[in-house]
């Protein structure tokens, strides 16, 4: 059955229950998950207080700002500060920042003032931590996390990735991200599929795990090449410039390579990195030519609309493919990306290390992450960073996809953003320019492998000779 969650603001205040207990009063939370299919998927939460440390009225008179970018950031983001709100009686406000939001950001943070908690990519939080712009939340931790805080209870690669940093606790984790592989799986279970693929290239007709049987699927599933194909296209993903990249990085690491390494060496000029484009380039036989123009909306579309047996995305296509007006639902699975090599992305929660209220700008953050309330904010993209929150059968109902998302959790090492101070959006942009040179045919995949490199390593030294790095 079609999942849809949906939780009215409105709850926030009409389905919320104070519950007294001797001296003592709870805070509880309704969320009915899925109204339109009857309401049969309800949870209550009841830790919204974090264990009794948020109490009415404990904040009254003071305020924080949470700089976010765009979209359901906001969006989340706001359903978090309402509840806070009608808490303890803080003023939150949500400052977006739709266009280049690193470098505003930054520019935010070292004037200073204007921000209190943001909400960011991590690749973009550790360089602000690298400028020292971030607070250190262990202190924080030590003296206001509720005794329901857990810190163990955060998926541990995420944790380890996007929170520790410099030797210290930069950030929570927010949003985790990773590409995931969906395909058709009506398709790849089709009798008569199976039967014509088995007679075409001798072997079993299986969703892929590896490069090459990636390859004799998409091939296959196109009807240019196949014009018994059910769908026009074996494969569709996001091609457009911005995005190109991180369909590159989900093939570097099956070749033996990365991005850049620890001690800030290219480690995609072995060969790697030339094998990841050429085998782009043979994807693209079998994508529409359209999709070297695809974005987010266009590319998720496309996918929806029945149009690709598979595509490689980040996680919430999930959720639109059994979303109202698609014509897959019911019809999409969900695995690791074939070669095993998925990119990571992910967003976490940080504090501005000049905030005038560290307090108040920790429990916005605790909230947000803790296990109640990662349920709040589920309906907007935001998956779960909490272990604990996948075993919810409630939550697991919500998107059959969670599997996968945690098993691309567990390999995914390559971030989508570089992870060196300062230079992350630079690094993206160079890389963007030279993929996309290969895809038009403007250049072969060594030449473009070969001006990234050439460009990239002189932004490196640049900045290492700015930094004094040996």
């Amino acid at each position: 059955m079609k999942r849809t969650l949906v939780l009215f603001l409105a709850l926030v205040m009409l389905l919320c229950t104070v519950v007294s207990a001797g001296a003592e009063e709870k805070y509880t939370l309704t969320t009915v998950l899925n109204p339109s299919a009857g309401g049969d998927l309800v949870m209550t939460l009841e830790d919204l207080d974090l264990s009794g440390t948020l109490t009415k009225g404990m904040f009254e008179g003071r305020k924080i700002t949470v700089g976010v970018s765009s979209g359901n950031y906001i969006t989340s983001t706001q359903m978090i500060a309402d509840v806070l709100t009608e808490l303890t009686g803080a003023e939150i406000e949500i400052q977006s920042n739709p266009d280049d939001t690193f470098t505003q950001v930054q520019m935010a943070l070292n004037t200073g003032g204007m921000y209190d908690v943001i909400l960011m990519p991590i690749a973009f939080i550790h360089s602000y931590a690298y400028a020292g712009l971030i607070h250190d939340l262990t202190p924080l931790i030590e003296q206001y996390a509720s005794p329901s805080f857990d810190q163990d209870d955060f998926i541990p690669g995420i944790f380890n990735t996007y929170a520790n940093y410099g030797g210290q606790l930069v950030a929570l984790p927010f949003k985790p991200d990773a590409q995931i592989f969906f395909y058709r799986k009506d398709l790849f279970e089709d009798e008569e599929q199976k039967a014509g693929f088995y007679e075409k290239y001798g072997t079993e007709l299986v969703v892929p795990t590896t490069h090459e049987e990636f390859l004799r699927a998409a091939e296959w599933f196109t009807k240019s090449v196949n014009p018994n194909s059910p769908v026009d296209y074996g494969y569709s993903t996001m091609w457009s410039k911005g995005s190109s990249r991180f369909s590159w990085f989900n093939r570097l690491g099956t070749y033996g390579g990365c991005e850049v390494n620890d001690d800030y060496t290219l480690g995609f000029t072995d060969g790697s990195g030339v094998q990841a484009l050429e085998f782009m380039l043979e994807l693209k036989k079998y994508m529409p030519e359209e999709a070297l123009s695809f974005d987010w909306d266009t590319s998720n579309a496309f996918f929806v609309q029945g149009n690709a047996a598979m595509m490689e995305q980040w996680p919430y296509l999930g959720t639109m493919s059994e979303m109202d007006g698609s014509a897959v639902i019911g019809k999409v699975g969900a695995g690791v990306t074939p070669g095993g090599s998925p990119t990571l992305g992910g967003w976490a929660l940080a504090i501005a290390a000049d905030t005038d209220d560290p307090e108040l700008a920790f429990k916005f953050c605790e909230l947000a992450t803790s296990k109640d309330g990662e349920c709040l904010k589920i309906q907007y993209e935001m998956d779960p960073c909490r272990t604990s929150n996948y075993t919810r059968d409630v939550v697991k109902d919500f998107s059959d996809k969670y599997g996968a998302l945690m098993d691309n959790l567990a390999v995914a090492t390559q971030l989508a953003d570089t992870d060196i101070p300062y230079i992350s959006a630079q690094c993206g942009d160079i890389e963007e320019v030279y993929i996309q040179a290969a895809l038009y045919g403007e250049m072969t995949p060594q030449e473009a492998i070969d001006g990234m490199a050439e460009e990239l390593q002189a932004v490196i030294d640049e900045f290492k000779e700015d930094e004094g790095i040996e």
